[in-house]
Order: C-alpha cells, then structure tokens, then sequence
C-alpha cells in the first residue's frame, strides 16, 4: 500500500514539473515570437507590472563603450600639436568651473579632457581588462560596446577594426569572469548608425547575423531579461519603419532588440522591439523643464506595452568645440539630478552615456582633469539603490 501511494505522488510531481516546464516554454517562445510587420501586438493592461530585473536586487547598470579609440582617432581629436610622446600624458585644454566653455591648449583640438591612462589603443588587448576592472569595482553591471559591421554577410573578427576590437572586448570580459565568478561584468551591443538612417536593412541584418553566430553562447552576453543577448539598435527612431520591422523579423528570435526611443516615436517601433532606452547625452535637468515629463511619459508607455524601459543618464555634455551645446556637470550635482528625475519613470535598468565618449564629454572614465571623481560618484548611486 505504502508504496502503491509513493509510484502514484512521484508520478504526481513528475505531471507538475511537466507543466511548469511547459508553461516556461511557451512564455520564452512568446518572448521570442517576431509578430507579422503589420500587427501590432496586445499592450499589457493597465496596471500590469513590466518585464523587470530579478526580484530583490537592483536594477542594473550598463555604460557605453566606444570601440573607436586608436592613435588614429586620438591624432583626429587632438591635432598635430599635442605632444603625444610626453608621460605621463598632458591634458589637452581646460573648463570652466561648471564643465563648460572649453579651452584647448593645442591647436585643432577638439577635445580638453583624456584618460588618466593615457591614450590607449583599443587594438592592443591589454588596455581592456583594467577598465573592466575600474568599472565593475564601482558596481557598473557591463558595458556597452557601440559597434558596426562591414555589412558583409561574410564577414569575420579579421574584416574591420571593429570587429577585431570587439573580439578583444568580449575575450577580456570572459577573462574578468573567470576570475569573478561570484560578480561577472557583462556586456551588451550598441548596434551603431554613425549617422547613416539610410543603411540598407540587409546590411545590419548581415551585421547582427555576424554578432550571433559569433557570440551566441557566450557568457560574457548574459543578462537578466532573457536568454537572448541584449542589442540595442542606436537611434532605432531615424530609421524607416520598415528597417526597424525588418530587423525585428529576422532577429528577434535570436537577440533582445532595445530600441533608442522617445515618447514620440515609441508607438511607432513598439511592435518590434522588446525594450528601450533614449540616448539622451544633452539631458538638461536645469534648463528643460519638460525634462521629467519628457522621460515619465516615454517610461510610461513603454511600461504599459509590458516592455522594459531603461532609463539614460549623464555627468554632463560640451559639444561647444564641435558646434554644439554644454550641459555642465557642476562637480556631481548635474548627475545626481538627472538620476533623481530620471529614477521617477521606473526603470527595469540604466544605460549611462558613458564610459569614454571624449568629444561630448559625457565619460565617467577617470581621467586627467577630473581623477575618478565620477565613477565613484556613480558608485554611491548605485550602491543608494541597492540599498
């Protein structure tokens, strides 16, 4: 009898582990699914709580990380003059108090500001693994390396700069982690545009087909909203509606598809990507008052679509060198509101704009003028959170 009872609550268990591993199934492939371009998928009801990071622990934080930096691109930015033997390295130029109003020192320098490592050469493996380790000691979650192919659906980590600097980010990254198992780094693509809204759709295609049957698999991808590794497609909003859906159609199965949008432009791409987040690098906090309403309403409807939103932020901005505008860091208070206001749309997780952008001076990178003032400003953020 005793055991006629034990075959029949073994067998029981046996029907309910079926269940639930069917229920998970057919909620991944749903999450997979690419839905037909033309129909737009069923917003959550009201109320209905969004895809969020794993239940009790914070949301995390990636940055951006650009794969551009080579003696090439230095000279580009620091002219002919600057003494690029000298070490330790010279800063370029000075700012004012509040981050703003640069000054250069060497002429045809567009940049006043570089890291306190030097000019480091991102061909050269070597000059990942301490930024790693910079980053992931402030509690940074990974990066965010900001990327393009050839376009070539034939391409290899031999094809392009990029490609190859890629392959040195991701093997650092596994390296990191296998020393730290406990806290990984982890990484995320930034499928870049470079200002080019019109690239064919088979190119990016051919590019994303390239980063998943390269990457597919590896750890260094992992992340806490799905099995598929995160790719956000920069400035998804500039793009036709049909490069987005063509997109989404053919790898939307195969990667988590974050799209770069704004509250006007969110119920447009909504059907076709999975999450987004606004590379707003010249939020203004002080002089924008529709600043907070501008990200509450976009996190807003992202989260009644039952999608996941994550939130920008940034030190600062000058782009006056270039042509453009200055929003100053004045010390940390400029970052410290723009997470506040920016905390108030309930992200699932935050992309900071960045971890080495020089030009538009939006790094947290330590560098020459500012030591590690940010990063462990940023840290303190994160670690508020956590609390």
């Amino acid at each position: 009898m005793r055991l006629r009872l034990l075959v029949t609550a073994v067998a029981l268990l046996a029907v309910s582990v079926l269940a639930v591993a069917t229920l998970v199934a057919l909620r991944e492939a749903g999450a997979r699914g690419a839905p037909h371009p033309h129909v737009r998928p069923t917003p959550s009801p009201e109320g209905t709580s969004p895809a969020a990071a794993p239940s009790g622990s914070a949301p995390p934080v990636y940055l951006y990380y650009y794969l551009w930096w080579t003696p090439g691109h230095w000279q580009s930015k620091l002219g002919p003059d600057y003494p690029y033997a000298a070490r330790p390295p010279v800063t370029p130029g000075a700012t004012n108090s509040a981050g703003c109003n640069p000054v250069p020192r060497y002429s045809g320098s567009t940049i006043v500001d570089v890291p306190q490592v030097g000019l480091y050469n991102q061909n050269q493996a070597q000059v990942y693994l301490p930024q790693i380790e910079q980053a992931a000691a402030a509690g940074v979650t990974g990066f965010l390396a900001s990327w393009q192919g050839t376009g070539s659906p034939t391409q290899t980590t031999d094809s392009s700069g990029y490609n190859l600097r890629l392959q040195l980010l991701v093997r650092a990254v596994d390296t990191y982690d296998a020393a730290h198992p406990q806290h990984p780094f982890r990484l995320a693509l930034a499928m870049s545009a470079f200002g080019d809204y019109h690239r064919p759709a088979a190119e990016i295609i051919a590019d994303l087909s390239y980063f998943y049957r390269t990457y597919r698999g590896n750890p260094a991808f992992r992340n806490s909203f799905s099995s598929r590794p995160m790719v956000m497609i920069m400035d998804s909003r500039k793009y036709p509606v049909t490069t987005v859906a063509a997109i989404w159609n053919s790898e939307g199965g195969r990667e988590y598809l974050i799209g770069d949008e704004t509250a006007g432009s969110w119920a447009r791409d909504a059907p076709y990507l999975d999450a987004t987040s606004y590379y707003w690098s010249s939020e203004n906090p002080w002089t924008n008052s529709n600043a907070t309403t501008d990200i509450q309403t976009l996190g807003a409807e992202v989260h009644s679509s039952g999608k996941s939103w994550f939130a920008p932020f940034i030190p600062g901005y000058d782009k006056q060198l270039v042509g453009g505008s200055c929003v100053p860091r004045d010390g940390v208070q400029t970052l410290d509101k723009v997470w506040g206001v920016n905390s108030q749309s309930h992200p699932q997780g935050w992309f900071g704009i960045s971890w080495n952008e020089f030009e538009e001076n939006t790094y947290f990178q330590p560098s020459l003028h500012y030591g590690s003032t940010y990063l462990r400003a940023l840290q303190q953020l994160i670690q508020g959170q956590a609390g």
